[in-house]
């Protein structure tokens, strides 16, 4: 088993993905916010590219709408990228997501050419390992970044599911350099998390948002024992 680490997501060629599992890092905070979605009640989420496109699907099929850019809410919509905002499930009669975001759902969308695709994060760290190695084919880890440059948050997360894998791995992977610099980082922040969210650019944007109860509940290592995995156009588990 390969294992190779993406940084930025639209580096991602077509070619690297077929035939492999993917996992989708947006750490801060669309995957953290999509597993906290899925196992507190939501049966789907579909991450869409474009706020229009969401605001049209969700209206036409009667589900909830959920939208940020740049770290806040997007104007009209119900909801925003928090996942604090899911943690009570979904209100009545309307147990799908559509999610759109920054980065994270055009991350998604990109790695869709893999064999599987799954959404990982700190809080989900173990359960998307053993998915991602179940079926012993290679895995590519496809961190979204921020605006297309490199964010430390995102690396940290594929780092713990890297920690995740070789715990429970007969003999170690092989990894390329990104991967083994990402699992670096996670043994470096094992006892504290939460320090390198906030450590991290993203999370300091966050942070000046006045949003360090979201840094706190995404850095919650192994809070969920779910790993969504992309269904065509939805996420579910």
């Amino acid at each position: 088993m390969n294992i190779t680490l993406i940084p930025v997501a639209p580096a991602a060629g077509s070619g690297l993905m077929n035939g492999a599992n993917a996992v989708v890092f947006d750490v801060l905070r669309a995957t953290s916010t999509i597993v906290t979605a899925l196992s507190s009640g939501y049966r789907r989420v579909y991450p869409v590219v474009d706020a229009d496109e969401a605001r049209r699907m969700a209206g036409e099929r009667g589900f909830s709408l959920a939208g940020e850019r740049g770290g806040r809410k997007i104007s009209g919509f119900p909801l925003g990228n928090s996942p604090l905002e899911f943690c009570a499930g979904p209100a009545a009669g309307a147990d799908s997501l559509v999610l759109t975001t920054s980065n994270g759902t055009a991350a998604i969308r990109s790695a869709a050419v893999a064999e599987k695709v799954l959404t990982g994060s700190i809080i989900n760290a173990r359960a998307a390992a053993r998915a991602a190695v179940a079926e012993g084919r290679d895995i590519i880890l496809v961190c979204a970044g921020s605006g297309g440059l490199y964010s430390l948050d995102d690396v940290l997360g594929a780092g713990f599911v890297l920690l995740e894998i070789i715990d429970a791995a007969a003999r170690p992977p092989e990894m390329d350099d990104q991967a083994l610099a990402a699992l670096c980082l996670a043994r470096y922040y094992r006892q504290d998390p939460l320090a390198g969210l906030m450590e991290s650019s993203h999370g300091r944007k966050l942070l000046g948002l006045g949003l360090e109860r979201d840094l706190r509940w995404c850095a919650r290592l192994n809070l969920y024992d779910a790993a969504p995995v992309l269904y065509g156009e939805y996420i579910a588990v």
